[in-house]
């Protein structure tokens, strides 16, 4: 049976949550900072973080942390140590198959834990036996809307807690107008520098070869058939890995007077990227796998309006026609052409539909929020505050 510890304890059995990008370790730096808020003294093991992402964790006060450096052994070790050390009143975990290192306890009723689906580690061909392992023998599963739907499909059994996520705490809604941001120029995939106008449209991820269902590549094909009705329509692609020399490729296949319209950014740093956000006139992920998509909410955040698909979870943040356009198939660059040039031909209502986003980002996305549903699922009550 499960003992009441003396202390409100916490272990965080995670991939990692700082010097990474993408949405599981921002899920990952908003439990912390939810949990934290909750009066937690908080141990973290980190499955493949960097060592000197330690830094990171200074800025809260009741955080341990280590990392084991995607050393398999060594974790186990750290985290069944901890576990056989410290009585903790939760557990929380950020993959399925992570969470199978904890199951053997769990099974024997010596703590509970709580795993974070993201979608891509339970979509077939996943999750493997272990994966299930860690799905079975949680005392909790939070997920998305649409990783419920999908997870539920295969295991309808299972009991899943919609925990929609959110923008990081202390993000201000307060944002400069576009009219006081300065000139952007950057260099196009045609090698010439050029300034940024009034039409660009932006997509902001990684460019990974696991993820290739986000549509960069959809995006630089559509070009063509928005530049024969939007001569000075310019696409800026913001996000780096190992898929970048292919869709770089990609780009440089299309005609010189294509090139001159692709931007190919990497990595920027925060104040570049919130110059981008402003400045654009739509944000467009045509993704088809995503689990959340949290950057659908920043853009939402700068009042752009979207264009992201039917068919991932994007359906569930981007309202069609109310905040933004669903496309059917995000595969066709015709299609994803037709819904951009939809709206860059009604200015009036892409205004409007980024009007709505920015409320929607306002009522429904906010750290706080994320905080009650999160505490909500876990029976915290919010006088479970540091100080209480």
């Amino acid at each position: 049976m499960l003992t009441q510890p003396r202390e409100k304890r916490c272990l965080m059995v995670i991939t990692g949550a700082f010097n990474f990008g993408g949405g599981i370790a921002a899920s990952n730096r908003l439990a912390i900072h939810a949990l934290h808020d909750a009066g937690y003294q908080i141990d973290i093991v980190a499955f493949n973080e960097p060592i000197d992402s330690g830094e990171k964790y200074q800025q809260f006060e009741r955080v341990d942390y280590t990392s084991t450096q995607n050393s398999k052994f060594n974790f186990v070790l750290k985290v069944w140590g901890a576990l056989l050390k410290k009585k903790y009143a939760l557990v929380f975990c950020d993959h399925v198959n992570l969470a199978s290192v904890l199951a053997p306890l769990a099974w024997m009723r010596l703590i509970r834990y709580v795993v974070r689906v993201h979608l891509i580690e339970v979509m077939p061909p996943y999750p493997d036996f272990q994966g299930r392992l860690g799905l079975y023998n949680a005392w909790r599963i939070h997920a998305s809307e649409y990783a419920r739907q999908q997870l539920l499909r295969a295991y309808p059994s299972l009991k899943i807690d919609v925990v929609p996520l959110s923008l990081p705490p202390q993000t201000s809604f307060d944002l400069p107008e576009q009219a006081t941001q300065q000139e952007l120029a950057f260099t196009a995939t045609d090698g010439t520098v050029q300034l940024l106008g009034d039409r660009v449209i932006l997509m902001v991820g990684r460019m990974e070869s696991s993820e290739r269902y986000k549509g960069q590549d959809v995006l630089i094909q559509a070009m063509p058939y928005i530049l024969e009705r939007y001569p000075e329509a310019q696409l800026v692609l913001v996000g780096e890995g190992d898929d970048s020399n292919r869709l770089v490729n990609l780009a440089k296949a299309e005609s010189v007077e294509t090139q001159e319209h692709i931007f190919m950014l990497g990595f920027v740093p925060d104040d570049v990227l919130e110059s981008l956000y402003s400045s654009c006139y739509l944000f467009a992920m045509p993704s088809r796998g995503e689990g959340f998509g949290l950057v659908y909410v920043e853009a939402m955040r700068w009042g752009k309006p979207c264009i992201a698909s039917h068919i991932d979870a994007a359906q569930y943040i981007v309202q069609h026609e109310k905040t933004g356009l669903l496309v059917d198939n995000p595969t066709s660059s015709l299609d994803v052409a037709s819904a951009i040039l939809r709206l860059l031909s009604s200015p009036i209502v892409a205004e409007q539909y980024g009007v709505a986003g920015r409320l929607r980002a306002h009522n429904y996305y906010q750290y706080e929020q994320f905080r009650t549903r999160f505490w909500q699922t876990l029976g915290l009550k919010s006088v479970w505050k540091a100080g209480s």
